[in-house]
């Protein structure tokens, strides 16, 4: 009698399957349609995020209604965004509700989706009550720009998190959030710039960085620096 042994099932690697593979690729096909029908610069948006005085020039002259190239790119920010928080949840071994890879990806979509919702409706809300809407329309400008440009980097870090695999995830995974880190900065940095030299009241401008900048911040590092450990 001749006993055959069956070999054990291969264990899925999510980080380089066919449907991760297909959430890295999509970005890139959007970040292209919008380069060939916009004529999109990122070099423009690099400048917008790093440079007080382009900002506001590009703002200034920025022309009423919604623009076909930035809706796409913030489609490909929360794509990217959303991807790489799959990765940092399988980095720090982080589950919720003990939902499979891509159901969990699709949550974090929602996710973010939702957060940055909120963002821009409790911006266009706390300026309206505290009459200061040019200044919170220019933030929320600025805010839409660092999101996308961290998007658009995550795309490029995404791809080699997944399929560059001479180099550990562990190290990729910290640039990217060292990169979005110096976004983040410099986003809080513009946002003190713009109420400064608009007069707004610092009491409320502490309090708006404490809210809706610093605590979610903190959050966030907290927890990923728990589940490090």
């Amino acid at each position: 009698m001749i006993i055959q042994n069956i070999p054990e099932p291969i264990p899925e690697d999510i980080l380089r399957s066919e449907w991760v593979f297909a959430l890295l690729m999509l970005p890139l096909l959007i970040y292209l349609i919008v380069t060939i029908i916009e004529e999109y610069s990122l070099a423009s948006t690099i400048k917008i995020v790093f440079s007080n005085k382009f900002a506001q020039v590009v703002y200034r002259k920025l022309t009423p209604g919604i623009q076909l190239s930035q809706v796409l790119l913030g489609i490909l920010s929360i794509i990217s965004i959303s991807t790489f928080f799959l990765f940092l949840e399988i980095h720090f071994d982080v589950t919720f509700f003990n939902l499979k890879p891509f159901i969990l990806w699709l949550f974090n979509m929602f996710l973010v989706s939702v957060v940055i919702l909120f963002r821009y409706v409790a911006g266009r809300a706390v300026g309206s009550l505290s009459r200061s809407v040019d200044a919170f329309r220019e933030y929320i400008f600025n805010l839409s720009r660092n999101y996308k440009l961290a998007g658009i980097l995550l795309m490029v870090l995404n791809f080699l998190i997944s399929y560059l695999v001479s180099v550990p995830d562990k190290y990729i995974i910290y640039l990217a959030l060292f990169f979005v880190s110096i976004i983040f900065i410099f986003r809080v940095i513009r946002l003190v710039y713009i109420f400064l030299i608009r007069r707004f009241s610092l009491f409320y401008l502490i309090l708006y960085l404490c809210t809706l900048e610093f605590f979610p911040a903190l959050i966030l590092i907290r927890y990923l620096s728990s589940q490090a450990q």
